[in-house]
C-alpha cells in the first residue's frame, strides 16, 4: 500500500504538472490570436495585388501558358514542436493521399518538407525529398524563411522546369478545430487568371500599368507567392497552437481526475491511519486498566 508521505508526494507533482499545462494553454490561445491577426492583416494587401492582377489581365493573357511538363512538388507545412497531438501524422496521410492522386495523372512528383518530423515521416514512407527548410519559430522569422522558399522555387523552375507547385498544411475551420487542405500555387495559367477577368472594377477610373508588361508580372508573381506562402506558414502555426491548445485541455482533465483520485485515496488512507491509532490507544488504555488486570 502507498504511504501516505508517498500520496502527498504525487498529490504536489500533479498540481504542479496542471500549474504547467495551464500555462502552455494560455500561452497557445495568446499564440493563436497572434497568427489569425497576422492572416486578417494581410487582406488588404492582398486584396491590392488582386487589383493588380486584375488590371494586368485586362490587357492581355498572353504572357500566360498551359504547362505541359509533369515536374511537381508538394511543400508539405508541419510542426517541429511536441505536445500537439496527431498534428504532423494526419497532415502525412492527407498529403500522400493527394500525393496517390498526382502520381495517377504521370506527375513527378518531390516533396519538399518544412520541419524535421515531417521530413522524417516522409522518408520512413520512401518518398522523395527534393528540399528541407526548418520551421520558423516566430512571425518576425517567417519573412525570411518565405524568401528562401521563393529563390528555392525559381531555381528549380529554371534547372529543372518545376512547373506544378502544390502546398499542404494545416488551417483552422470555423467550428474550433483544424484540418488539412491541398492545393496548388502554380502554374498561373489562364483558368486561373480567369477569376480576375471575371471580376468588375469597383470604379470607372481604371489606372495605367507604367512598367512594361514582363516587369508588372514578375513583380505580381512574386508578391502572390509571398502572400501565398506567408498566409500557409502563418495559418500552420495557429493550428498548431491550437492542436496543442486541445492536447493541454485534455491533459488538464486527466491530470484534474487524476489529482482528485489521489486525494481521495489520501483521505481514505489517512482515515484509516487516524482510526488505527486510536484503535491501538484504545486496546492500550484497556490493558493497562485496573479491571482489565483483575
Amino acid at each position: 500500500m502507498t504511504t501516505l508521505n508517498a500520496l502527498n508526494k504525487k498529490i504536489k507533482t500533479a498540481h504542479d504538472l496542471l500549474s504547467v499545462v495551464k500555462t502552455m494553454k494560455n500561452l497557445s490561445a495568446v499564440n493563436i490570436r497572434r497568427y489569425e491577426r497576422a492572416v486578417e492583416s494581410l487582406e488588404q494587401y492582398i486584396s491590392t495585388i488582386d487589383m493588380g492582377w486584375q488590371i494586368f489581365f485586362r490587357s492581355d493573357t498572353a504572357i500566360l501558358r498551359k504547362a505541359d511538363g509533369k515536374s511537381a512538388v508538394c511543400m508539405v507545412i508541419g510542426s517541429d514542436q511536441g505536445m500537439c497531438g496527431q498534428f504532423n501524422e494526419i497532415l502525412i496521410s492527407h498529403a500522400e493521399k493527394e500525393a496517390k492522386r498526382l502520381k495517377e495523372k504521370d506527375f513527378d512528383l518531390t516533396f519538399w518538407s518544412l520541419g524535421e518530423k515531417i521530413s522524417m515521416s516522409l522518408e520512413d514512407r520512401e518518398y522523395s525529398i527534393g528540399n528541407h527548410f526548418s520551421v520558423a519559430e516566430s512571425l518576425s522569422g517567417i519573412n525570411d524563411q518565405v524568401q528562401v522558399v521563393i529563390q528555392e522555387i525559381e531555381s528549380w523552375q529554371v534547372s529543372r522546369r518545376l512547373e506544378h507547385f502544390y502546398v499542404c498544411h494545416n488551417v483552422l475551420t470555423k467550428r474550433g478545430g483544424y484540418k488539412q487542405i491541398f492545393y496548388r500555387l502554380l502554374p498561373l495559367d489562364k483558368e486561373w487568371a480567369g477569376q480576375y477577368t471575371a471580376k468588375k472594377w469597383p470604379s470607372r477610373c481604371l489606372p495605367q500599368m507604367d512598367l512594361p508588361q514582363q516587369d508588372m508580372f514578375t513583380y505580381l508573381f512574386r508578391q502572390y507567392l509571398f502572400i501565398s506562402l506567408y498566409r500557409a506558414f502563418v495559418q500552420s502555426l495557429a493550428s498548431e497552437n491550437l492542436a496543442r491548445l486541445m492536447a493541454m485541455q485534455a491533459a488538464e482533465k486527466n491530470i484534474q481526475e487524476m489529482e482528485e483520485d489521489l486525494l481521495v485515496l489520501f483521505r481514505a488512507q489517512r482515515q484509516a491511519s487516524i482510526t488505527d491509532e486510536l484503535l491501538d490507544i484504545s486496546s492500550g488504555f484497556e490493558a493497562l486498566s485496573p479491571t482489565s488486570a483483575l
